[in-house]
């Protein structure tokens, strides 16, 4: 037993000494980077050179709360490792010794950068503004015009088409918009939130959704259509026609005030009223009686034959005649 209890705290104690030696060695790479990156000198209108100084300026404001207290705890951690005999490489005992004062130095560097940079930030600041302030204009026209090409008719003519070239739109502005994020990020320029381009870009994936929708509805409805007469299996329709409701009713709420979406409910929903008819139909009992109500009432002259299939009674428009 302790034997065993040994080896494990000893296997404890090597993997602490592992994280430890990793957490010095990181910090290390990072105080070379970073002292490196803070010791160019930047001219008035090196835009990328501005951009790496405000980088690393803004990693070592970043690093500060996690570095700032880790020096001491780390080296109690090594004296408590040493207790347990842990073997310790030189190297760890070196960066104990010399990380603390880089760090510091390090620090310094970046708030004598950070005044020297400051008179450079203003003309990319106002840059900046200024992109942003053009990029809002376009996104609310964007929005316009998003709203009368994409599908949002259920007469639409290809919807997919559509879809995909406001897609691609979308992720072009989106890209610009990230880049104009990360630029206004390092020079601490405020950001608008965009929301015209947000809601079209949660608006074409509801179409999406909602066209993948409409367009299984009606290849099964096309489908249906060619079925004879006396084949058609008015049960499975009726429960198809069920699934189709309660996933329609299932879709995003905002959809529900677009023509897409009413055009699909109400296509189902005569389909359900229909085929309640042609049950009727199909059964003999009422059927020649209802037949001639059905003539008078549509005003059609009507031969059912072999050939009949459900497209030909549909066409009787048999959902206003409940």
């Amino acid at each position: 037993g302790m034997l065993y209890e040994k080896a494990q705290c000893w296997d404890k104690a090597t993997s602490v000494y592992i994280k430890s030696k990793s957490r010095l060695s990181d910090l290390a790479e990072f105080i070379k980077v970073a002292s490196a990156g803070l010791s160019v000198e930047v001219e008035e209108g090196d835009y990328d050179g501005l951009v790496d100084v405000m980088k690393h300026l803004i990693a070592v404001r970043e690093r500060q709360p996690t570095t700032d207290g880790v020096f001491e705890p780390l080296k109690q951690t090594i004296e408590l490792l040493r207790s347990y005999s842990q073997e310790m490489s030189e190297e760890v005992y070196q960066q104990l010794e010399q990380l603390p004062e880089q760090w510091t130095s390090v620090k310094k560097q970046a708030v004598v950068m950070k005044q020297s940079v400051s008179p450079l930030q203003a003309v990319p600041s106002s840059n900046i503004r200024r992109k942003l302030v053009t990029f809002d204009v376009q996104q609310h026209e964007f929005r316009e015009n998003f709203r009368k090409v994409a599908p949002f008719q259920f007469e639409s003519t290809h919807p997919y088409v559509r879809i995909d070239r406001i897609d691609w739109k979308i992720h072009d502005m989106e890209t610009e918009m990230n880049g104009m994020y990360t630029a206004a990020g390092l020079f601490d320029v405020n950001v608008p939130e965009f929301r015209q381009l947000k809601a079209c870009r949660r608006e074409v994936g509801l179409l999406k959704g909602l066209w993948d929708m409409i367009t299984l509805v009606k290849s099964c409805f096309t489908d249906w259509n060619t079925t004879l007469w006396r084949d058609i299996n008015v049960e499975n329709m009726e429960m198809d026609c069920k699934k189709f409701v309660k996933d329609i009713r299932g879709l995003d709420k905002e959809m529900r005030a677009w023509d897409a979406f009413t055009g699909l409910d109400s296509t189902v929903k005569n389909m359900v009223t229909s085929l309640r008819a042609v049950g009727e139909l199909q059964n003999p009992a009422i059927r020649d009686r209802h037949w001639e109500q059905l003539m008078q009432a549509t005003q059609v002259k009507f031969v059912m034959s072999e050939e009949t299939n459900l497209a030909d009674l549909l066409a009787l428009n048999l959902h206003n005649f409940e």
